[in-house]
């Protein structure tokens, strides 16, 4: 428990480090490396936590702990990210949801029943390891909706400077949603093989929704090949899609572990 609280305070300590270089005038990014070694601390910590996720059935994996393996897993891929592309703007945002996450977990944890085999395992982290993709997906466009409306309306700041140019900042997000999308089609096909009787599991709903959010994102790694699309076209179809993938995975798990 106590690794938990000092995971949160790492992720807000690196957030508000983050924000605080990217609103201030500084050239040099100076507490870089504390961030990176608080970063480090907390994503060790975080691991070592989930242990208790395992069972003599399985793995323990509600909507609490497969929220926090989520988050875990979008911190670290933006972590090794970050090493070799101009990322770490997105810790900003990625950093306190991790915080949020681990909270929930604490005050709202997972009960021994909701259990997933281990014979499912591996679909269901493929289709997490696609969630944090995307999830990464939807922080760039947020941060580059922001920079073309600071841009378009000529309102430049040390934190619009501070950002990649727009091009580059278009490219990082398609490398990461085709990155997402490639592996969302694996997890959809894995589950087809792995799931026997979507209607008697009650996932008949999150498959809709998640075949709907695939289409979506079909439709702009394609139309980003074929049309070119670009600009706001790309934020709205991946901020829609993700919502739609949102909905599809923690949406119903709410519903069904903690309505029903």
């Amino acid at each position: 428990m106590a690794l938990s609280y000092l995971s949160v305070v790492a992720f807000l300590i690196s957030s508000f480090l983050l924000a605080r270089y990217f609103t201030k005038d500084e050239i040099q990014h100076q507490h870089q490396q504390t961030i990176a070694l608080l970063i480090s601390f907390a994503i060790t910590a975080q691991a070592i936590g989930f242990s208790n996720f395992w069972s003599e059935d399985g793995i323990i994996f509600g909507l609490a702990n497969s929220a926090s393996f989520a988050s875990w897993l979008i911190v670290i891929l933006l972590f090794l990210a970050s090493f070799t592309k101009p990322v770490h703007a997105l810790g900003i945002l990625v950093y306190p949801i991790a915080a949020m996450t681990i909270l929930f977990g604490i005050v709202f944890p997972d009960s021994g029943d909701k259990i997933i085999p281990l014979s499912i395992a591996s679909h269901v982290f493929l289709s997490i390891t696609a969630y944090a993709l995307l999830a990464l997906s939807l922080c760039q466009s947020v941060l580059l909706k922001i920079q073309e409306t600071h841009l378009h309306e000529r309102k430049i700041n040390g934190f619009i400077n501070k950002l990649p140019a727009l091009q580059t900042m278009e490219g990082l997000l398609f490398q990461s949603l085709r990155m997402g999308f490639y592996l969302l089609t694996l997890s959809l096909l894995t589950g087809f093989f792995f799931i026997d009787d979507f209607f008697a599991q009650h996932l008949i709903y999150k498959t809709t929704l998640s075949l709907v959010a695939w289409v979506i994102f079909a439709a702009l790694v394609v139309g980003r090949k074929v049309f070119g699309w670009r600009g706001k076209q790309a934020i709205l179809a991946t901020q829609v899609g993700f919502g739609v993938l949102l909905v599809a995975y923690f949406g119903s798990k709410f519903v069904i572990e903690r309505l029903i």
